[in-house]
């Protein structure tokens, strides 16, 4: 929730009436009220409600009209006949108005709607100074919408009340709560706490910083009462401390990564991609057959991988048909082949495998294919990790060539790595 100085806030509250009443019977049942008290309340929470409007079609919508009236809600009429986008354009053109109007006097806007045909109106009003609170229904508000506002409300965390995990029951007719992955916001936090200068983060800070990256985090999506209980569950991740009234954070380096857990995670990356590679020190001298046979020309891949397993079998048996399958998929997924066209007399059916191939053009002798298909790996590898630099040089020679052989292996992965375009 927003922590403001109530005392100084002034608050403008834009209600788009039918998108909250849809968003609500979509996601929680057609029976399902609003609970526009609560609303209210949320905006009494940010400062001084200076202006509350609900913007409607008042004619159809009668049933609200007392409750809304009640909670001392401006009720402002615009005729569906004009089109499903009259509130909105009404809500747009009462807002830029407000700006004009108030010089300073409202300082923030709740706008009660996940639609992300506000996105533009919430630029304007940021730009202007307006500190801008989306609040809207999770799963129906526009990505982008959220991401404009200086923070995002989701009703259907305010209406439910945190509770603890293992009391949660959800009966066979209730609707489940929307569920929020912990682990962004523990990568939010991480973020932070990484770009921080200083040793200490005030947690107040902390949370600014947060919402700046992603405003729709509120720790009750997470079933925290408040920002520090957050906190305090992180703390296999954070230490925290307390200076006067003020609680800070810091962020415990994390403990390198042993090159075990290095090499699990490269495989694990590569499975994703459809690459088997189990490292094994015969892997280039597969690579050297492949290119043996296949400069010949006239084979498929299927015949090709099918001669370099015979041509082992009967002179190191050792070497595995698992590892020349490995290795024919690792040429392939590191685009080491041209494949015959289609109009080349195969019949329709004809497996991709089993049409001929060549090398591509940059493969000339047994080392270029050797590096190109090293290159693709390690290429394969560095994004997902989020960059090049980020693999370990040692690890990817134990994966590329079974094992370490010294600097010069280091040179060599380092070499492969600059040479990727």
């Amino acid at each position: 929730m927003v922590h403001v100085n109530t005392d100084s806030a002034q608050v403008a509250v834009f209600i788009d009436f039918d998108n909250i009443e849809i968003s609500v019977a979509e996601t929680q049942g057609k029976d399902a009220e609003v609970e526009w008290q609560k609303i209210l309340e949320a905006a009494s929470r940010i400062g001084r409600v200076v202006i509350r409007r609900a913007y409607a079609d008042w004619s159809q919508q009668t049933s609200a009209q007392r409750e809304l009236l009640g909670l001392g809600i401006d009720l402002v009429h615009v005729s569906s006949r004009r089109g499903k986008n009259a509130a909105d354009i009404r809500i747009v053109i009462d807002a830029l108005e407000m700006l004009q109007d108030t010089n300073g006097h409202v300082t923030h806007v709740l706008l009660v709607s996940g639609d992300g045909d506000f996105t533009e109106l919430v630029h304007r009003l940021r730009g202007a100074g307006i500190f801008v609170i989306g609040f809207g229904v999770s799963g129906t508000s526009a990505e982008y919408l959220v991401n404009a506002c200086d923070e995002f409300i989701f009703y259907d965390r305010l209406v439910a009340p945190p509770v603890p995990a293992q009391k949660k029951k959800v009966s066979v007719t209730e609707t489940p709560a929307p569920s929020f992955d912990i682990t962004e916001a523990r990568l939010l936090l991480r973020r932070v706490l990484e770009s921080w200068e200083d040793d200490w983060m005030p947690a107040s800070e902390l949370k600014k910083s947060i919402l700046r990256l992603n405003p729709s985090f509120n720790e009750r999506n997470y079933d925290f009462s408040s920002f520090k209980d957050f906190l305090q569950a992180q703390q296999e991740m954070i230490t925290l401390r307390t200076i006067g009234l003020s609680l800070e954070a810091q962020l415990i380096p994390e403990a390198p990564p042993s090159a075990e857990s290095l090499m699990e995670q490269y495989l694990q990356i590569l499975g994703t991609q459809k690459i088997r590679m189990a490292p094994n020190e015969y892997r280039p001298a597969i690579i050297f057959k492949f290119f043996e046979f296949g400069k010949v020309g006239g084979y498929s891949l299927t015949q090709l991988k099918d001669k370099v397993h015979a041509h082992f079998e009967e002179t190191a048996p050792h070497v595995t048909g698992g590892h020349i399958t490995e290795t024919a998929h690792q040429l392939f997924h590191t685009f080491c082949f041209i494949f015959d066209a289609e109009q080349n007399g195969y019949p329709p059916d004809t497996k991709l495998w089993d049409k001929r191939v060549t090398f591509t053009t940059d493969v000339t002798r047994a080392g270029e294919l050797l590096d190109k298909c090293d290159r693709g790996i390690l290429q394969k590898i560095g994004k997902a990790l989020g960059g090049l630099e980020k693999i370990d040089r040692e690890v990817a020679g134990r994966l590329l060539y079974g094992n370490f052989r010294g600097e010069p292996m280091l040179e060599h992965v380092n070499q492969l790595i600059a040479a990727i375009k």
